[in-house]
């Protein structure tokens, strides 16, 4: 049994949910006018010859899953260029590498890199007609970019690709900083950089032997994964 609202519970319920159909509104407006604007983009691509890569990875948190892909190269002018083709949601789909490579060939056929449709063929006269696929994706595309899970792949390899390189790195140095050694090392420094993030007097402290110094008034920054505990004690 729902519970009993106030007039004033009513109504700032009311202003949440108008708000909320609002942001949908417009995010769903800007996601039309931004598929419109980058399958443009690839239609002038096409047309001066040059080929795009693709890179791409599953996104997951809290039982939401999000197949983005991006689209990427380097223009006639030798200017970087990148759009977002398609973000796939892929909560309830299997990260197979079968899903994943039909996933990533319909979003691109979607936006025009390639075309990927099936055709009938009229066999004999008595005959069934006879359903095949015109795929020219893989061909319409220069190369792949991703990590090296199996999955992704898996559903890659009909593309020429490679593999990140900054992922395979960034294992390896995962790998080393998990020695015990270095771990010891690092529980130690964790320490010191908390120590500046919870106590105000020591960040005072350390700002003005900082400016005593002519340094940058900083703290040590505390690791996370995308920092490869890169913590540093100035």
């Amino acid at each position: 049994m729902l519970p009993q609202l106030t007039a004033d519970q009513r109504d700032r319920l009311h202003r949440k949910i108008v708000l909320w159909l609002t942001v949908v509104d417009i995010v769903v407006a800007l996601s039309v006018e931004g598929k419109i604007k980058v399958k443009r983009a690839l239609q002038e691509l096409a047309q001066e010859g040059i080929l795009p890569s693709i890179g791409g990875d599953i996104w997951s948190q809290g039982g939401i899953a999000i197949f983005g892909i991006l689209v990427y190269w380097i223009d006639s002018n030798f200017q970087y260029q990148e759009r977002l083709v398609s973000a796939i949601p892929f909560s309830a789909v299997r990260h197979s590498g079968a899903k994943l490579q039909e996933a990533t060939k319909k979003a691109c056929a979607t936006m025009g890199i390639g075309v990927l449709s099936e055709v009938l063929h009229t066999a004999g006269e008595w005959e069934e007609e006879e359903p095949s696929m015109v795929d020219t994706v893989a061909d319409s595309i220069h190369c792949t970019v991703s990590d090296n899970a199996a999955n992704i792949v898996n559903a890659w390899n009909c593309f020429d690709g490679f593999e990140c390189t900054d992922h395979t790195v960034a294992l390896g140095v995962k790998a080393f900083l998990e020695q015990h050694r270095v771990k010891k090392v690092f529980a130690k420094l964790r320490g010191m950089t908390g120590h500046f993030n919870h106590s105000i007097i020591g960040v005072k402290l350390l700002n003005e032997c900082q400016k005593r110094n002519n340094l940058a008034e900083t703290k040590p920054p505390q690791d996370n994964d995308t920092r490869y505990r890169n913590i540093q004690v100035h």
